[in-house]
C-alpha cells in the first residue's frame, strides 16, 4: 500500500496496481479544527512517513505550519486487502 496522491481531504492508496479514493474521517478533521480554533483549512501536502501513516501539512491563516499524523484505519487496510489479495 502507498499513497498514490491526495487532494482536498481525499487521498488515493495504490496496492497491487489497484486504487482506492478515501476521505480522511470527519472526526479526525474536527480535532484539527478544534485544535486550531479554525472552521475551514487546507491540507496543503500529505506525505506517507510509512505504510498506512501519513504526515498532513496544515498551513494556519498567519502563515503558521502544522503537521499532524493521519493512520490509515484497520476497517480500510481489511478493505483494500480483502480486494487486492
Amino acid at each position: 500500500m502507498k499513497l498514490f496522491n491526495y487532494s482536498d481531504f481525499y487521498y488515493v492508496i495504490e496496492h497491487n496496481n489497484e486504487y482506492f479514493e478515501f476521505e480522511i474521517e470527519n472526526d479526525f478533521l474536527d480535532s484539527i479544527s478544534e485544535e486550531l480554533d479554525l472552521e475551514d483549512f487546507n491540507i496543503t501536502n500529505m506525505e506517507e512517513t510509512s505504510e498506512g501513516i501519513f504526515n498532513l501539512l496544515i498551513v494556519t491563516p498567519n502563515g503558521e505550519e502544522k503537521i499532524y499524523e493521519y493512520k490509515l484505519s484497520l476497517e480500510r487496510k481489511e478493505y483494500i486487502l480483502s480486494v487486492t489479495e
